[in-house]
């Protein structure tokens, strides 16, 4: 039984929507991955209550992102049929007097033109009193888990949560695996998450871009400004998604080429599994917008939506860098 700080919203905006809601399939979160700055941690999942009968994903009727605040806070959002977006923002400190404790606090966010275009998103349609009930900060232990109600179904009563575990270092996820059992299966190569933390970035052999942020996921992206963003699997994905096998990883790098150039990723943590000399599945996507450096991870395949590649679940990573020596500022 997983411990839960729930926090119940409730607003008007509900009564208005129909939209479709898909639930898991039972009573826990699925965790799509994690991201840090420093020495936070913070896991994010979603789930229905109660459950449903198949994943939950953006579908043409609802969509959502996650987005990464400079010093490592996020920001959230759901835009569904009717246009409208709830969006908010959630963010995490360790107490320095308390070990173990993290000071919480989640509110309303409203995103500038530049934000609003990237996200795909209308600012004038951003819900944001329903979060302002909320403004004041609470504590939560390491690793306990924080279920946040964002939206319920009209027609069903089913209700859409957030799902956040904060802590230091990774994080332990509690499951009922016997209750599981006939779920059970073999372990595949497109199970293997890649884990990049506190990064360098190197092209041709000089700092880039570094970062005391991160990422894990199945996929993992990194935006460079003016160059594109690229993202890598361990696993060969399906053809349709645009991948090929031209980058390689070790331990705690991946090294790739685009152009003329020669490009070096690397983190504290060891990225790949295992300490042999790995093929990597690799795509370039043209840049987006005008932003700086990020970085983002997915656990499903990223789909083709009207030519272009987009993850359907993106964490962002925009802190400022802490040393560059060469190339733009983000």
């Amino acid at each position: 039984m997983i411990i839960k700080r729930l926090l119940l919203v409730g607003f008007s905006l509900l009564a208005l929507l129909v939209f479709p809601l898909h639930g898991q399939g039972e009573d826990e979160p699925i965790w799509t991955g994690s991201h840090g700055y420093k020495d936070v941690r913070i896991q994010i999942g979603h789930g229905t209550i109660p459950a449903g009968a198949a994943d939950w994903i953006p579908t043409s009727s609802v969509s959502g992102g996650t987005k990464q605040t400079e010093g490592g806070g996020l920001y959230r959002f759901l835009t569904f049929a009717n246009g409208t977006t709830i969006l908010y923002e959630f963010r995490a400190r360790p107490l320095p007097d308390e070990d173990g404790a993290f000071e919480v606090t989640i509110g309303p966010f409203t995103p500038t033109p530049k934000q609003a275009e990237s996200w795909k998103i209308d600012r004038n349609s951003v819900e944001t009193e329903f979060m302002r009930k909320y403004a004041a900060p609470f504590v939560v232990r390491d690793n306990e888990v924080i279920a946040l109600e964002i939206a319920a179904n009209p027609q069903t009563g089913q209700k859409l949560v957030h799902y956040y575990v904060v802590s230091k270092g990774n994080p332990f996820l509690r499951a009922d695996l016997e209750g599981k059992a006939s779920q059970a299966r073999e372990f595949r190569v497109e199970d293997v998450e890649l884990r990049v933390f506190d990064y360098d970035l190197r092209r041709n052999g000089e700092s880039l871009y570094r970062s005391q942020g991160g990422c894990s996921g199945k996929f993992v992206s990194i935006m460079i400004p003016d160059v594109g963003r690229f993202t890598f699997t361990l696993a060969p994905p399906p053809p349709e998604a645009g991948f090929e096998p031209t980058a390689l990883a070790k331990t705690a790098q991946i090294s790739f080429r685009h152009r003329e150039d020669k490009y070096e990723w690397l983190s504290r943590e060891q990225i790949v599994p295992g300490d042999g000399l790995f093929t990597v599945w690799m795509r370039v996507d043209p840049p987006e917008g005008s932003y700086g450096f990020s970085v983002g991870a997915s656990s499903p395949c990223p789909k083709v939506v009207h030519g272009k590649f987009q993850a359907l679940k993106e964490m962002t990573n925009r802190p400022a860098p802490i040393a560059a020596s060469r190339g733009p500022q983000g």
